[in-house]
């Protein structure tokens, strides 16, 4: 089983389905194999940019055993883990686990919403989740996006009581960005702190990630590889042309208003390298107009993928 690292990449990858809306597991084991040489460090299923919710837990697991068959000894394969009770997330994180997940992206259930939210609320969630023996990666995700932001000091308890390994940030918002990077470093033990931010990735990375963990990276691996390298390496001149020459050319577009299209965005430019054939998404998700079909391809052109 390969241990989860946190100072590179991570694609949160889309599941393929077919024109009846079943997933399609061969087509994603051809996309793994597609994506897998192109530096990435790990690869997240069963998460937003694959459409973790609308998946069955029986969907999930067969996802990750795919992946796995996929990947399996050569890349981290971790799952998220998307649910609204306790019981239900213990019970889902010990079937990912024997379905051979190396780590969970644990979202936070509806119930976090509303401010303020008690951290031992938070704890009596994780702990639990953390009891099946999995590296677990904590989630700050935009409100708007379904999600909920876990305050520093939640995020400072998660650390110390040794619930989490890596949180990704997500909240697409600077202000915040910081004030959790802050709280990671900070800590008591060393975890990876992964920058989640897909509509501003090049001025997150400068803001101080370790790594990332971004469905931007599942259509434009090796370009987020890139500029992520670029910027640990100081040649912040070079990520600058790459990042206004490309990646926000894309980003904007992949991931403009409505975000909820991203899922259908992402598909569609994997649909025109030739990487998937199907670009179908599951209601209540819609599949994108041709004004935005054709805008995304012409993003791909101009940020040099096509």
């Amino acid at each position: 089983m390969p241990k989860p690292s946190y100072d590179g990449v991570i694609a949160s990858v889309p599941v393929p389905m077919s024109a009846d809306m079943e997933i399609d597991l061969a087509a994603l084991r051809s996309y793994l194999a597609w994506l897998e040489p192109q530096g990435v460090t790990g690869v997240v299923v069963n998460a937003d940019t694959a459409e973790g919710a609308h998946l069955t837990s029986d969907e999930r697991a067969q996802v990750v055993a795919a992946a796995r068959e996929a990947v399996g000894g050569r890349l981290p394969v971790i799952s998220g883990l998307i649910c609204a009770r306790t019981s239900d997330a213990v019970t889902l994180a010990s079937q990912l686990r024997d379905a051979g997940a190396d780590g969970l992206l644990v979202f936070n259930p509806p119930s976090f919403l509303g401010q303020p939210l008690p951290t031992d609320m938070v704890l009596r969630y994780f702990e639990p989740i953390r009891g099946i023996g999995l590296p677990l990666i904590g989630f700050n995700l935009a409100a708007d996006l379904g999600g909920s932001v876990l305050d520093t000091g939640t995020i400072k308890h998660l650390i110390d009581e040794g619930l989490i390994d890596a949180i990704k940030e997500a909240s697409f918002n600077p202000v915040t960005y910081i004030q959790s990077r802050d709280a990671v470093r900070a800590a008591g033990r060393p975890v990876g702190f992964l920058s989640g931010c897909d509509n501003f990735i090049h001025e997150s990375f400068l803001l101080g990630a370790d790594g990332a963990l971004l469905g931007f990276a599942a259509l434009a691996a090796r370009m987020t590889v890139t500029l992520l390298d670029l910027v640990k390496s100081h040649a912040f001149d070079e990520a600058a042309k790459l990042n206004a020459e490309s990646v926000q050319l894309l980003a904007a577009t992949l991931y403009g208003p409505p975000m909820r299209d991203s899922r259908a965005r992402i598909k569609e430019g994997l649909a025109a390298l030739g990487v998937i054939d199907s670009t179908v998404v599951r209601p209540p998700l819609m599949p994108l107009s041709a004004p935005d079909r054709d805008a995304v391809i012409a993003a791909m052109r101009t940020a040099g993928l096509l």
